[in-house]
């Protein structure tokens, strides 16, 4: 990997890491969701510093070049972020439906009390 390569690597990262902080600042992400994509320019900035150990991992994987490497690892993490997102949308479906239920349950109770 070129230093040049590194370099925008990096300034990528500490990017979008400023993007992450000011969209935490102002309430746009959870603290719990912006902890995934803390850690994601985190790694582009260890794995462009940390040049000559992951090269070394990569021939040990037995990946042909380093941007293969790269790619899968990125494939790996949108995966896991999905995983994680659909986990939380499945709470959250569970959240809706008992507050409708208790909801339903809370208009009934008005409704015969305004009977009587």
């Amino acid at each position: 990997m070129n230093f040049r390569l590194q370099i925008e690597m990096v300034i990528a990262a500490v990017a979008l890491l400023i993007l992450v902080v000011v969209l935490l600042k102002r309430n746009y992400v959870s603290i719990k969701s912006a902890v995934v994509w803390l850690l994601l320019p985190i790694a582009f900035m260890l794995m462009a510093i940390f040049v000559d150990p992951l090269t070394t991992l990569v021939k040990w994987l037995g990946f042909g070049m380093l941007s293969n490497f790269i790619f899968v690892v990125i494939i790996g993490l949108l995966l896991l972020l999905c995983f994680f997102f659909t986990i939380v949308i499945s709470k959250q479906q569970k959240q809706i439906t008992e507050l409708i239920q208790e909801l339903s349950i809370i208009k009934q109770k008005l409704g015969k009390k305004k009977d009587k």
